[in-house]
């Protein structure tokens, strides 16, 4: 497995350890999911992820960060909006 690494597995997998953080602080209390810090930190995972997923297609995968994104640019969003 490690023998066929490619750059975009790296990417992934970078992707991956940010969505996981964010998620991690969020259940510790740490970061708020209604925050633009959470959503940030997803953005940018699943914006890794989604780079190695043009390399590697993986259609699951695929679908799934696209909703994910969708939601986390959604709550910037109105984050943004609500602003003063």
């Amino acid at each position: 497995m490690m023998d066929d690494l490619h750059w975009a597995d790296i990417v992934g997998l970078f992707g991956s350890v940010f969505i996981i953080v964010a998620y991690y602080f969020a259940t510790r209390g740490k970061l708020k999911a209604d925050e633009m810090a959470f959503n940030l930190w997803n953005i940018l995972g699943g914006s890794l992820v989604m780079v190695s997923l043009v390399a590697r297609p993986n259609l699951g995968a695929i679908v799934i960060e696209v909703m994910f994104l969708f939601i986390a640019a959604t709550a910037v969003l109105r984050i943004l909006r609500a602003k003063p």
